[in-house]
């Protein structure tokens, strides 16, 4: 399986880029199925024993505080064959965290793919879009920006192809911080 260290997106802000989706004005705009924000591309492994090292690393990984994810603009960026609309994201502690996370899977025996930075959340593939279309859209769009949030977990997932792949399975999530447990409100 192919493994992927990433951030599940609080409701307001997955919300808010589900609706940026809709925005895209045709077919060849491509939406992302599946949005989160990756942190470390681990790669592949079906070694019983390195799951049970990395789980182990992943569990002892703390941070002092949460992460604030700060939404700051939209970009396009190319991988590989693909050019991708993101939504480009802030946190210094998701910054730390990735490397915390890259260390731990590396003393697990994987060999790290890459670490994902700048930070973003791949929105639509937009490989066959018009780059005019593009800069027309992203000029009228610009100004839009998620609610900032709060998170205290980061998740491990997997892919049974390679990071591409659509389908992807929420394997655990890791409390980062002593706070990962929200505050009930009072009525």
């Amino acid at each position: 399986m192919f493994l992927i260290a990433g951030i599940r997106l609080p409701a307001p802000m997955l919300e808010f880029f589900q609706q940026i989706q809709t925005f895209f004005p045709n077919r060849e705009w491509e939406p992302e199925p599946f949005l989160f924000l990756p942190l470390v591309i681990m790669g592949e492994t079906s070694d019983p024993d390195i799951m049970e090292n990395l789980d182990a690393g992943l569990l002892s990984i703390q941070t002092s505080t949460p992460a604030t994810l700060v939404h700051s603009g939209l970009d396009v960026v190319q991988q590989g064959e693909r050019i991708i609309l993101t939504a480009k994201i802030l946190s210094a502690v998701c910054d730390h965290l990735s490397v915390k996370i890259r260390r731990q899977t590396q003393q697990a025996g994987l060999k790290v793919k890459r670490i994902c930075h700048p930070l973003s959340v791949p929105l639509g593939t937009i490989s066959t879009v018009p780059p005019e279309d593009v800069h027309n859209w992203l000029r009228i769009h610009h100004s839009l920006r998620a609610p900032e949030d709060e998170v205290y977990e980061f998740t491990l997932f997997s892919s049974w192809k390679n990071r591409e792949t659509a389908d992807m399975e929420l394997l655990a999530d890791y409390a980062f911080t002593s706070g990962c447990i929200e505050p009930t409100h009072l009525l």
